[in-house]
């Protein structure tokens, strides 16, 4: 079995070389510090949405991550999430894709005008 190499020069990597926060919660997608969040940013992770969700999924499979989605509602001690974090929803497929449970659709779904405007 060949190992797959995280990419070098991916979307999750140019943001977080850019000092952005990406992880998943409740199987969305979210970026944080939410201050630094910008219109550019905000359409740089819609057009990149599907490369930076894969990327996200292999980390927390070679890391072996017990909450791999984010289901159980932890910070990882990162401080920067308290200063809020935008929410992208997955769609359908990706969510298959991800081994995702199933979307509560009045506490969890996400429509596709309120991605990267919904903040926490």
């Amino acid at each position: 079995m060949a190992l797959t190499t995280l990419p070098v020069n991916s979307p999750a990597t140019q943001l977080r070389v850019q000092g952005f926060g990406l992880a998943f919660m409740t199987a969305h997608l979210i970026v944080y510090p939410r201050p630094k969040i910008t219109n550019t940013v905000r359409q740089f992770v819609v057009d990149n949405l599907e490369s930076i969700v894969d990327e996200l999924n292999l980390e927390g499979y070679y890391s072996k991550s017990s909450d791999p989605l984010g289901y159980e509602a932890k910070n990882g001690g990162d401080s920067l999430r308290s200063q809020g974090v935008l929410i992208w929803g997955l769609n359908d497929e990706m969510r298959l894709h991800l081994g995702a449970k199933p979307i509560d659709l009045v506490t969890q779904s996400i429509p596709d005008s309120m991605n990267g405007n919904l903040e926490i």
